[in-house]
């Protein structure tokens, strides 16, 4: 006769969780590669806003074009340099017409001469680390022929000017941007 075997209790399995030290290396490792990632995102951010920037430069110029056209009227696009960053103003008059400052929320504040019709104002603020030059302060859009003057090269650069994109704005109102420092992806050298 064979002896029965009582099979035996299991011991259940020790759950076992990180040492001390399986957590410090990790974190270790996790802040170095933080550490090495951080300044690829940071000049990152800084394209994007430099590529908003931009966009949002183009989009006032073919405002500015169409509301002309459609409107039968000279418009000008100024900008001017303030402390707080740059504003772009859309307006029909003379370049001096409209003037512009920035609230305490970064918003455009502008006043124009009487009779003179502001379309849009715009501020690109220095929080964006961004600065906006032009070689012309207004431009004039004359409806009838659909020409600009002067032509003008706008450039939006970061602040250490690593970044920048040139807008080279024609006769006919046509812009052409590109990169005359380091490469931006999808726009052409300079």
């Amino acid at each position: 006769m064979r002896a029965r075997r009582h099979p035996r209790k299991r011991q259940p399995a020790r759950l076992r969780g990180l040492t001390l030290v399986e957590l410090l290396v990790t974190l270790t490792l996790l802040a170095l590669l933080a550490g090495a990632a951080l300044p690829a995102l940071g000049a990152l951010l800084q394209r994007r806003r430099l590529e908003g920037a931009s966009s949002q430069l183009i989009s006032d110029l073919q405002l500015l074009r169409t509301s002309a056209i459609s409107r039968h009227r000279a418009l000008r696009l100024s900008l001017q340099d303030l402390p707080e960053g740059s504003c772009r103003m859309i307006h029909d008059g003379e370049a001096g017409d409209c003037r512009c400052q920035a609230d305490a929320r970064l918003q455009p504040l502008t006043e124009c001469r009487t009779g003179v019709t502001l379309l849009q104002a715009a501020l690109l603020p220095r929080s964006q680390r961004l600065r906006l030059q032009s070689n012309a302060a207004s431009l004039r859009l004359e409806p009838r022929h659909g020409t600009l003057t002067p032509t003008a090269t706008i450039e939006i650069a970061s602040e250490d000017s690593t970044q920048r994109l040139r807008h080279v704005v024609s006769l006919l109102g046509r812009i052409r941007v590109c990169a005359p420092a380091a490469p931006v992806p999808g726009v052409p050298a300079c």
